[in-house]
C-alpha cells in the first residue's frame, strides 16, 4: 500500500471563508502532489457528495472525499483550521480537523477499511486533542503518520 500522509499535504490554516474555499484549497495540495489528473473534475465530485450529505462527521472533524477516475493513488489532505468552519456538520457544531480523502475508481475496499480506521481514530478525544495541539505543519504531519501506521496494521490483519 503507498503513503497516505505526505508532509505536502499537511498543513495548519489559520481561516477559510467558507466550507467552499476549504474544499478548494485541499485539492489543490492533492493536485499539487500529482494525485489528480483533473482537479476540477474531482472538486466537482466532493462538492457533489457534500451537497447530498455533509461529510461533517460531528465532534469537529470532517472528511470529505470522492471516488473518480482522475485519481491516480490514493491520499490524504489534512487541515487543521485555527478558527473554527461551519461544515454543516450532522452535530452542528463547526469544525478544526478536515481530512480530503482521494479515492481512484477501483479502490472501494481499501477506502472503505480506511475511511473506517480513520473515524474510529478521530472518535478519540485524545487523538483529536493531540491533532489540535499541533503548532507546526510538521509537528501535525507526524501525529497523522501514527494514524497511518494503525492504518496498515489494521488493513494487514
Amino acid at each position: 500500500m503507498n503513503t497516505l500522509f505526505k508532509p505536502e499535504l499537511v498543513r495548519i490554516v489559520d481561516a477559510f471563508e467558507n466550507k467552499s474555499e476549504c474544499l478548494n484549497y485541499m485539492a489543490e495540495l492533492l493536485s499539487a502532489s500529482g494525485c489528480l489528473s483533473f482537479p476540477d473534475r474531482y472538486l466537482a465530485a466532493v462538492k457533489g457528495r457534500e451537497e447530498i450529505m455533509s461529510t461533517g462527521i460531528g465532534r469537529g472533524i470532517a472528511i470529505p472525499h470522492a471516488r473518480d477516475l482522475t485519481v491516480s493513488n490514493l491520499k490524504i489532505a489534512v487541515c487543521k483550521i485555527s478558527g473554527a468552519l461551519d461544515f454543516q456538520s450532522v452535530d452542528g457544531e463547526p469544525v478544526n480537523l478536515v481530512f480530503m480523502i482521494a479515492v481512484p475508481q477501483n479502490s472501494n475496499q481499501e477506502y472503505m477499511r480506511i475511511l473506517r480506521n480513520l473515524s474510529e481514530y478521530l472518535r478519540n478525544d485524545e487523538h483529536r486533542t493531540m491533532l489540535l495541539s499541533a503548532s507546526s505543519d510538521l509537528e501535525l504531519y507526524d501525529y497523522v503518520h501514527t494514524i497511518e501506521d494503525r492504518i496498515h496494521a489494521s488493513i494487514a490483519n
